[in-house]
């Protein structure tokens, strides 16, 4: 990770990545405004994007409060039996520290699309390409957008609630190879932009 955590937390992240898990850090776009910069969703999301049935888990507490994960079941998509269902969530990548046009440009989109989807919305820690800023991925099915404005992430994730993908500033899918996106965007292409989530 690119971040420094403290003990517990760093600890854990570095387990993650060694099985294969990918670590990002979010926050409420609101989060300054909310008492002493946290708010009462702390914790733990997990996220399995692979498979026919993706899901995204919370785990209530903060991250001392977690125990023990099994984090080899949680790569294989086995989620915790004291998670709770969590999804969908929406990760728009405001880490200005890895990139100033992170920041820039997904940060006031994270805002902008907490005001229309309640709940649902976090800033995070590097998604990667920061070229394409702003960069958005749609949990549980692992989408990554970009680059996106406020029209084009609309459009993302009013398709996603609707059970479809969008072709328009479509990066790929979470969690597979290089051959099956390409011939998922070629599905996409054939199909008039549009297919299945």
């Amino acid at each position: 990770m690119e971040t420094e955590l403290p003990g517990s937390l760093s600890a854990l992240a570095v387990e993650a990545d060694r099985v294969g898990i990918r670590v990002q850090l979010i926050r409420r776009p609101d989060y300054r405004e909310a008492k002493g910069g946290a708010s009462e969703a702390d914790g733990i999301y997990l996220a399995w994007t692979s498979g026919p049935e993706p899901w995204v888990r919370g785990l209530g507490g903060t991250v001392r409060d977690c125990g023990v994960l099994d984090l080899v079941g949680i790569a294989e998509g086995i989620a915790p039996p004291e998670s709770a269902s969590a999804g969908p969530m929406y990760l728009v990548c405001a880490h200005a520290r890895r990139d100033r046009c992170c920041g820039r440009f997904g940060a006031p989109l994270a805002r902008e699309l907490a005001a229309r989807y309640p709940g649902r919305v976090w800033e995070t820690t590097h998604l990667g390409g920061h070229k394409h800023a702003a960069n958005m991925v749609l949990l549980p099915h692992g989408l990554y957008y970009g680059p996106v404005d406020l029209p084009a992430a609309l459009g993302a994730i009013d398709a996603y609630e609707r059970g479809e993908v969008t072709a328009h500033r479509y990066r790929g899918r979470a969690g597979r190879d290089e051959a099956w996106q390409e011939a998922e965007f070629a599905a996409l292409m054939a199909d008039g932009g549009r297919g299945p989530a």
